[in-house]
């Protein structure tokens, strides 16, 4: 039914409309043309400054909304500009509105309407969680993967999507590549110091593993990561302090369990490695649990998001695992740091988290890793200066697959300063890729992504 509905409006798009042939030609609405004109000229440039444009954009859609209401928009090039303008909106309501601007530019005849009108389309299936059916809408994200999907190229032909304006597949792909050519990152090539030598800390403890079947959340492209026998480091990005990234890793955790017990590495500082080995080889029952809430992990004074109930839940699911013969050793990694007096240097950090990382996981062993984004990268971050090898670039390329836990709009909790945390969000935009791993390209900061697949929510503290 969804599908005929749609068709129908590319029908409608695509006929000869005999209303427009009777309909006077209509002056311009000057106001129209200048908000237009405006819009046109804030995406000019390489350096478009977004967060100036989007207040703009709003402003420009609220006059638009009042013209619109007075009735002061009648010809054509009047409703081609407003499309325009809420097709540069936030949300599923101003693309649908968007379209509806752009179908009645093209009644009135303007025949250049029919590429927003089936641009405001697209977009709009995108953002409800539909598939865009014409392939107007390309993202590029932040390693320089450049994407149309969720995308079905089945519904329309090309001849149809000619008729509206838009190019064939076959074009398509060429600019896809074109764009992910240019949008690709210039990544900076640094050396890899030795990693340096660390202060003792409590080794992790080693339990006995005999594997159990236990039931496993799916997640569409693991299974290709998990056969690889030759990988020893799976490394998981995350922002911290949401509900659902910890929830997927857990389930990453018990597929990569199946066939050998596995290590578990968090980003937790290593005083902490008795409380976690002493919870992690409990019952789970009360008294176990009160005795390891009791520990800094919960009660250090400023809680960000690897204090959260998720966190803790975490924990839980990973003692599970443990009981099962799944988990050999859960290991907190995050090395007492002291700066000295040259003050903090992200470089000399990121070479202890990996030389700590790397000490206290068996080598041989198969390691999970769950660590901050910025963390998980395999490259300097192109905005660092001075630029610097985050810490899952110190680990064996050939042997690591790090992961970027992605996600599009929501809420996490995070630490804003010393003093102050709380649920900070982030506007949903863009695609929502579906619940799986996907590959990247290659020489990106990330080999791929773990996508959740929802839009998240903020896990307070524990």
């Amino acid at each position: 039914m969804f599908r005929s509905m749609i068709a129908l409006s590319l029908l409608a798009l695509a006929a000869p409309s005999v209303a427009a042939e009777r309909i006077t030609k209509e002056p311009s609405n000057s106001e129209m043309t200048a908000i237009f004109d405006a819009d046109q000229k804030a995406r000019q440039g390489p350096d478009v400054d977004w967060a100036t444009v989007g207040p703009q954009d709003e402003t420009r859609r609220k006059r638009t909304q009042t013209l619109l209401d007075v009735g002061a928009l009648k010809s054509g090039d009047d409703f081609f500009h407003a499309a325009f303008i809420f097709q540069h909106g936030g949300s599923p309501d101003d693309y649908l509105k968007a379209h509806l601007l752009a179908m009645i530019a093209v009644a009135r005849g303007n025949a250049g309407a029919t590429w927003i009108a089936a641009a405001t389309l697209d977009r709009y299936l995108q953002n409800i969680g539909k598939p865009q059916i014409l392939g107007t809408q390309f993202h590029t994200g932040p390693d320089g993967r450049t994407t149309q999907e969720p995308f079905d190229r089945s519904l329309a032909s090309d001849a149809l999507r000619g008729t509206l304006g838009v190019p064939p597949l076959a074009e398509q792909e060429e600019r896809r590549k074109s764009l992910e050519k240019t949008a690709r990152p210039v990544l900076p090539t640094l050396p890899k110091p030795a990693l340096q030598t660390l202060a003792p800390a409590p080794s992790a403890r080693t339990f006995e593993a005999k594997l159990r079947l236990v039931q496993c959340g799916p997640i569409p492209g693991a299974e290709a990561l998990i056969n690889r026998t030759d990988l020893g480091w799976i490394v998981v990005g995350e922002m911290h302090g949401t509900k659902e990234t910890p929830a997927i890793f857990g389930d990453l955790t018990c597929l990569a369990s199946a066939s050998r017990p596995v290590i578990v590495a968090v980003e937790q500082m290593t005083t902490e490695q008795p409380a976690i080995d002493e919870f992690i080889g409990s019952d789970g029952g009360a008294a176990a649990i009160s005795h390891f809430l009791s520990s800094r992990i919960w009660t250090q004074p400023m809680k960000d998001g690897r204090s959260s109930e998720a966190y803790f839940h975490l924990f839980q699911r990973l003692r599970e695992l443990r009981a099962a013969g799944r988990i050999a050793s859960v290991v907190a990694f995050q090395p007492l740091y002291n700066p000295g007096r040259g003050g903090f240097k992200a470089s000399d950090y990121e070479n202890a988290l990996a030389s700590s990382l790397v000490s206290r996981v068996r080598q041989g062993a198969r390691a999970l890793v769950l660590v901050g984004n910025i963390h998980a990268m395999r490259t300097a971050p192109t905005w660092a200066k001075p630029a610097y090898l985050p810490m899952a670039g110190y680990l064996p390329a050939q042997t690591t697959i790090n992961l970027d836990a992605r996600w599009v709009g929501g809420s996490y909790w995070a630490c804003t300063s010393d003093t102050s945390c709380g649920a900070q969000t982030v506007p949903s935009s863009g695609t929502r890729p579906a619940r799986g791993i996907t590959m990247d390209v290659t020489g990106g900061p990330y080999a791929g992504a773990l996508n959740l697949g929802v839009e998240v929510t903020a896990s307070p503290p524990q």
